[in-house]
């Protein structure tokens, strides 16, 4: 079967969607016209071919482009470069598959990485010791277990797609293993800055923008699982950039300078009117429950799911997202005394009574500094 629909996000240009009969590969296809009467000649001849595949009469329905709908014949192409491959596989992941930018952007560093070491060669003279060469390098470079470990991945589901596609007949990414990115003793607390940035761009591929959010609150302001769960819209003050939470260890009010990344998060949110910022919309009983905050094993076990999925280590938790903002700014040379201000910590000579629950919004140009969605890492 196959329908057309119209996509007002790529300007509203008509895609097919169809189905080969023979091997059962989706295909979406951008027919470049915003025309109906146009877009409907690219359907009947998907149609047409649907048919013909069943019958027997034709081996495979294929991708469908301009030159198969004005019948005309196209020479077989040579292989493609990796840099020409690079190219349509960009375009592919972006208008059929439809990945997150960040995903595309790590693909494209992949296979610029891999051209530094093999060369701009023809992708069927890829070998698996082409591999093996590129990986020696990247260990020289001391590039990290986990950059070394998402190139890869990304690499070699590139190849597999390009197998797929029949633009290459075998995958030396698959042949050559690369060793686990899990740190040596499991029980580091914090996180390095690419298992972040891997974490986040998981989160994002299955479309749980409201979880992704979640976790960039942790993030960016270092504070605890429930007082981001507790956090109220009426916490934030937009106007001055800080935030103000209840302090699940202290039990004391703490104002914390809402930094740049955590900003551009909550510039994308749609906040509700009052009350807590990440509500339920569950129901219990027939009764709604979106004055409840989300429950806290639940955003736990989401977690969790994640970094088993992502296979990073077993040690990881919510409160790592805390470690690593304070792993990230010593990182950056900025002294422990201000890191732990803007932890929350008073200071071990200091009671409760006289605390200044607004010290850490003194170091707000420290804050900025915590990004793990710019382009410069660790």
């Amino acid at each position: 079967m196959a329908e057309l629909r119209k996509r007002a996000d790529r300007g509203g240009k008509w895609f097919l969607d169809y189905r080969d009969p023979t091997n059962g590969r989706r295909y979406r296809v951008d027919t470049g016209t915003r025309n109906k009467r146009h877009a409907d000649l690219w359907l009947r001849k998907a149609e047409d071919l649907i048919s013909q595949a069943r019958l027997g009469l034709i081996p495979e329905v294929g991708r469908i482009d301009a030159d198969v709908i004005a019948g005309r014949k196209r020479e077989e192409a040579p292989p493609l470069t990796l840099s020409e491959f690079r190219a349509v596989y960009e375009d592919r992941c972006r208008h059929d598959l439809e990945q997150a930018e960040k995903t595309i952007e790590t693909n494209n560093l992949a296979f610029a990485s891999f051209i530094r070491t093999a060369g701009d060669r023809r992708i069927d003279e890829v070998t698996d010791e082409d591999v093996r060469k590129w990986k020696r390098r990247l260990d020289r470079e001391k590039k990290s277990k986990t950059t070394i470990s998402m190139y890869h991945r990304a690499l070699r589901a590139a190849f597999n797609r390009a197998i797929k596609w029949k633009l290459a007949d075998n995958n030396p990414f698959e042949i050559v293993e690369v060793a686990s990115w899990k740190k040596r003793d499991g029980r580091e607390k914090d996180m390095e800055y690419d298992e972040v940035r891997l974490l986040l761009t998981a989160i994002d591929e299955e479309g749980e923008e409201r979880f992704g959010q979640f976790i960039r609150f942790l993030l960016y302001s270092a504070a605890r699982r429930n007082e981001i769960l507790y956090l109220k819209v009426e916490d934030l003050d937009l106007q001055a950039m800080t935030m103000r939470i209840r302090s699940e260890k202290t039990d004391r009010d703490l104002d914390l300078p809402i930094n740049k990344a955590l900003r551009r998060v909550i510039g994308a949110m749609r906040l509700p009117v009052s009350g807590y910022i990440f509500t339920s919309k569950s129901t219990m009983w027939g009764k709604e429950k979106d004055k409840r905050p989300w429950n806290k094993d639940w955003v736990t076990h989401r977690f969790k799911w994640y970094i088993r999925k992502l296979g990073l280590p077993e040690s990881y938790s919510l409160h790592s997202l805390r470690h690593t903002y304070a792993t990230y700014l010593r990182k950056r040379g900025v002294p422990v005394d201000i890191v732990q201000k803007l932890l929350g910590h008073a200071s071990s000579r200091t009671t409760s009574e006289n605390y200044d629950h607004s010290i850490a919004l003194h170091f707000r140009a420290q804050a900025d500094l915590v990004d793990f969605e710019s382009e410069e890492g660790v």
